[in-house]
């Protein structure tokens, strides 16, 4: 957000409109290149081509760029561990089909993540259906439809989801069900 926040600020003091803005950058669709400017102050979205120029237009020494960055990949990283490390129950993710998913609790006797797996192997291997059994915001099972446990994977900072989801319309979510043994 500092680096976004900065440049925008850097924009105001200049007396810029994004329109200007991006004609100082080149674009010869201002209305195009206004919109890609607006998404990075709002949203951090940005090439990589057009953060250098815009750099350059309101005279943002790259070394002050490369500082903020920092401090915003810190502060993402702080941000997330601790999202990360907040415990949340253990749940199941079957396969329905391809790119379909539910997710499942597990019953209130599963407690541990060795128990939780044997079930989810159980489920996978009963179902004849691929599962995800996510132990936390971190670890996940991976479990063929032949129970056996295909891949462990840790979430990290930068690395996206832990768990399978569907994505409709720009959303991402999952189907509820309930567990039948």
């Amino acid at each position: 957000m500092r680096v976004r926040s900065h440049f925008k600020s850097e924009r105001l003091a200049k007396n810029l409109s994004l329109g200007d803005l991006a004609r100082l950058v080149g674009y010869k669709n201002v209305a195009k290149g206004a919109n890609r400017i607006i998404r990075f102050e709002r949203e951090g979205v940005i090439t990589d081509e057009l953060l250098i120029k815009l750099a350059k237009a309101l005279d943002i020494d790259w070394a002050t760029v490369e500082a903020l960055a920092q401090q915003d990949r810190k502060e993402h990283v702080e941000a997330w561990t601790e999202w990360a490390d907040e415990p949340v129950p253990m749940k199941l993710v079957l396969r329905l089909i391809a790119a379909v998913y539910s997710t499942c609790q597990l019953p209130e006797e599963i407690t541990t993540p060795e128990k939780a797996e044997r079930y989810a192997c159980d489920v996978a291997r009963m179902r004849r259906m691929q599962v995800c059994l996510v132990l936390n915001r971190r670890k996940s099972v991976w479990i063929d439809a032949d129970g056996t446990v295909l891949r462990r994977t840790e979430a990290t900072p930068f690395g996206g989801s832990n768990e399978p989801w569907m994505q409709l319309k720009g959303r991402r979510f999952l189907l509820n069900c309930k567990t039948e043994s």
